[in-house]
């Protein structure tokens, strides 16, 4: 990688990594991780460049554990979508996207499990495009939750009625 100033050397640093308290409040626990980084030899300056604070993000985000932006990023990839289309298929603002993205913001707790389940491939991006319209569910004969009705306290007598034919409505 080519120095940001031509007479500066190829360094490393001790950077710390903050991890929060799960109400956010303040910080539960800091890491220190060293990083590649650049510095001055006449003032002793120390620089990061965006290698080092993607490789500080991505220890937070391990710890934490959550997609780090670059695993968003591939994940977008290996589906093969832009940023407009993989913010439809999850259902959410275009730049919320984006922000996860490029590490400016991070996705909830709960938007990080579906995320980790497609990203591990347990949850198909067909299903996803299913939730998103749902005039895609008529191709179904009938929707069928995962669960199976009769390890519940309820039965099939308890749901209400429909068809393919009966358009996406789902009332009795």
């Amino acid at each position: 990688m080519k120095a940001p100033v031509e007479c500066w050397e190829s360094t490393t640093s001790k950077e710390p990594v903050y991890i929060p308290t799960a109400d956010g409040s303040g910080i539960a626990e800091t890491f220190w991780v060293e990083v590649p980084a650049w510095k001055d030899p006449v003032s002793g300056e120390v620089l990061l460049d965006g290698h080092a604070r993607e490789k500080l993000e991505a220890v937070k985000a391990r710890y934490l554990g959550i997609l780090a932006p670059s695993q968003l990023r591939d994940l977008r990839a290996a589906i093969g979508v832009s940023q407009k289309d993989m913010a439809g298929l999850l259902q959410l603002g275009e730049k919320s996207w984006t922000r996860w993205e490029t590490g400016r913001e991070r996705p909830s707790r709960s938007m990080n499990v579906l995320l980790c389940a497609l990203y591990d491939g347990k949850i198909d991006v067909n299903y996803l495009e299913m939730l998103a319209d749902p005039s895609l569910r008529s191709q179904f004969a009938r929707w069928k939750p995962a669960v199976r009705f009769e390890d519940t306290a309820y039965g099939e007598a308890d749901l209400p009625k429909w068809s393919a034919n009966e358009g996406s409505s789902l009332a009795a």
